[in-house]
């Protein structure tokens, strides 16, 4: 198949309109120094992680965010064209499980955590597909949510604008993990260490440490870290199901 024809099919699986569909745009963008092959290779990733998505076709919300993946994951851009597919993949499986976080009730976290952790980390790829699609169909026939979503800008946009020091500060800590090892194998370490990051913020802003709100503040950091070890347990053995998952603590 030519560049044109899998464009074509991409745009007709996800359901993209045509002033939405920004695909051949993009990966000429961010990978114009590679030849025409490179990018057929790419192609090729992306339709056969589409195709893994087939079946909830229909549900236009579901691959709205599947191409929304794909976005992001273009702008990462692998070190190797070779690499993109399990970078694709790693990150979807990060934006659904946290849109399906988000869509749960506060109560239900660590549920849902253990859930994640004990049903998808040991599945290959295509039942994790599958899994995640039949967890997910719900809340993209939920239209409330839908509605919610629409309205909303991505999150680093409206980052600094909105909630003031607390977001600040969050924003802070996600340009910190940037910086950290984060692996499942040092996790009472990087609990420490952010912790002590925490304190150092705190006093930065000159924030009142006995305060409720700053209480509330440090658990929703540590729920951050939570987030990433959880993320990293489940695409961490993708391609691997010969070993037991590292439970996070």
């Amino acid at each position: 198949m030519d560049l044109s024809s899998i464009y074509s099919e991409l745009k007709e699986l996800l359901s993209i309109s045509d002033d939405k569909f920004n695909l051949e745009r993009d990966i000429n963008q961010h990978f114009n120094t590679e030849p025409d092959e490179n990018k057929l290779e790419i192609l090729g990733d992306i339709l056969n992680f589409v195709n893994k998505f087939s079946i909830f076709k229909e549900i236009k919300p579901f691959m709205d965010s599947v191409y929304s993946c794909i976005n992001k994951t273009l702008k990462i851009r692998p070190d190797s064209i070779f690499d993109f597919e399990e970078l694709l993949i790693k990150n979807s499986i990060m934006h659904f499980i946290q849109e399906y976080i988000s869509y749960s009730k506060i109560t239900q976290k660590d549920q849902v955590f253990n859930f994640l952790v004990d049903s998808l980390e040991k599945l290959q790829l295509e039942p994790l597909v599958m899994n995640l699609g039949l967890l997910l169909k719900p809340l993209y026939q939920d239209q409330s949510h839908i509605k919610n979503l629409e309205n909303l800008k991505e999150v680093e946009i409206t980052y600094n604008s909105t909630n003031g020091t607390e977001i600040q500060i969050k924003n802070e800590i996600d340009n910190w993990f940037k910086t950290q090892n984060i692996s499942l194998d040092n996790q009472d370490e990087l609990r420490e260490l952010l912790k002590q990051e925490f304190e150092r913020l705190i006093t930065k802003h000159n924030l009142t440490k006995e305060s409720e709100k700053l209480k509330r503040l440090e658990i929703e950091v540590m729920e951050m870290l939570t987030m990433k070890l959880t993320m990293l347990s489940l695409v961490e053995h993708i391609t691997d199901d010969s070993f037991e998952p590292i439970p996070i603590k």
